[in-house]
């Protein structure tokens, strides 16, 4: 276990507890799976969290940036000698990012500036017995539903095909398959996620041996090779292409099409949060703008699916 990813974790356990005392956040990603969903099968070193409300964007927008500046404030008087930056994202600015930095030690804090709202409660989560037992810390968190966390993990894992994503991927389907809110989870981040829908169902794949040699060697406590990196992306196109019903290849179907049958979808309020909006939003820019590029694109979809 390579000992700088440890000492981020330490960083982070810190940390997370000043985080949680702003309550428009709960915790997602590959920390919330492994630290608090699981027992420490994998270390990991960044919190990405989630803005709950469901306020327009330019209030939100000032609202996450006011929420990190509290708490980089928080950290430095609570935690020296570690030191924080608020880090300016895209062409607006964005203040949606904490830099932490502690001696040679960082993490990163992240809010997804795009992806806010909820569909499924939170959750208070304690973290598991083995950070418990390997860091001699308790930490407690809220978290994003499961649906929705592994729902954005398997949404990463084909966009991003990182290592710690098909990690986290592998074991899901070990341990439980795709569930039916795990399912409804992965088609809520279809619908929000910036790429066409097919690029997500049947991804082009990506060369990532630099990536698992630099940025994953040295984090799972279980065995993981490349192969099982490939394997395990192969496994979830497949297992999600079975999973998917009738209904939801027509929900997606008359999505990317711009004109959605939010009937088809079983949460209505999927149809409000801000990421669906938008990229419907686009669609129907694209549509209007490039009417055949838009048909190649939802035929594509229409392959893709079956």
């Amino acid at each position: 276990m390579a000992e700088p990813y440890r000492d981020q974790v330490r960083l982070l356990l810190d940390i997370l507890p000043l985080v949680m005392a702003e309550p428009v956040f709960a915790l997602k990603g590959g920390t919330a799976i492994n630290l608090f969903e699981w027992d420490l099968p994998r270390l990991s070193v960044d919190i990405d969290l989630t803005y709950l409300p469901n306020h327009d964007r330019k209030e939100s927008l000032a609202a996450i940036g006011e929420a990190l500046a509290r708490l980089g404030v928080e950290i430095e008087r609570r935690l020296p000698p570690t030191r924080v930056t608020q880090a300016r994202q895209g062409g607006e600015g964005m203040e949606v990012k904490l830099n932490c930095q502690r001696i040679r030690t960082q993490v990163k804090v992240e809010v997804n500036p795009s992806l806010r709202g909820h569909l499924f409660p939170v959750r208070d989560l304690a973290c598991s017995d083995q950070v418990q037992e390997q860091f001699e810390a308790f930490v407690e968190a809220r978290c994003v539903s499961h649906g929705e966390l592994f729902g954005g993990k398997i949404c990463a894992a084909l966009d991003r095909q990182h290592p710690r994503d098909l990690f986290d991927v592998k074991r899901l389907l070990d341990r439980e398959g795709l569930t039916d809110e795990v399912r409804l989870g992965v088609i809520a981040g279809f619908v929000s996620h910036g790429r066409p829908i097919a690029e997500l169902v049947d991804p082009a794949r990506k060369d990532q041996r630099e990536t698992f040699r630099s940025q994953f060697e040295g984090m799972p406590f279980e065995p993981f090779t490349y192969d099982d990196h490939q394997a395990a992306l192969e496994r979830l196109v497949n297992a999600l292409r079975g999973s998917l019903t009738d209904e939801d290849r027509a929900f997606l179907l008359s999505f990317e099409a711009g004109d959605p049958d939010w009937s088809r979808f079983p949460i209505a309020a999927l149809a409000e949060l801000p990421a669906p909006q938008f990229k419907l939003m686009n669609i129907r820019k694209f549509r209007e703008a490039s009417p055949e590029r838009h048909k190649a694109v939802l035929s594509a979809l229409e392959k893709s699916l079956t």
